[in-house]
């Protein structure tokens, strides 16, 4: 996840801060954020693995990095990941960042995540 965010892509929404028992399923399994659109993970106490692959078909990572408290990391657009919560008192959040141009449709988290089962 060494991607930086382009200067000119916009702020458009952060969640809530999440932990072990608020963390929406959704990022515990295969996911990717949309078109033009990036995701600041970021962890304010314990550790989230984040877990990478190639396609959306593929079960085997890719990639896999350890984001500690005080860090954060960042996902391309169209890049399909999860997530792994490491500790009991992770505490994390997620900005996400779309281009100046991008055409962002439906509602809440839907608006820059994208599932497997849609």
């Amino acid at each position: 996840m060494a991607h930086r965010i382009p200067a000119d892509y916009k702020h458009t929404r952060s969640t809530p801060f999440w932990n072990k028992d608020s963390v929406p399923k959704a990022l515990l399994t295969h996911h990717n954020t949309k078109k033009d659109v990036y995701g600041r993970l970021s962890v304010m106490a314990g550790a989230v693995k984040y877990i990478g692959f190639k396609s959306e078909n593929d079960t085997v990572p890719e990639i896999e990095l350890i984001i500690e408290e005080g860090h954060f990391g960042v996902s391309p657009p169209q890049y399909w990941h999860r997530i792994e919560l490491l500790t009991e008192d992770t505490y994390f959040n997620i900005d996400f960042f779309a281009a100046p141009d991008a055409q962002l449709e439906g509602k809440g988290f839907g608006q820059v995540v994208s599932t497997s089962k849609e």
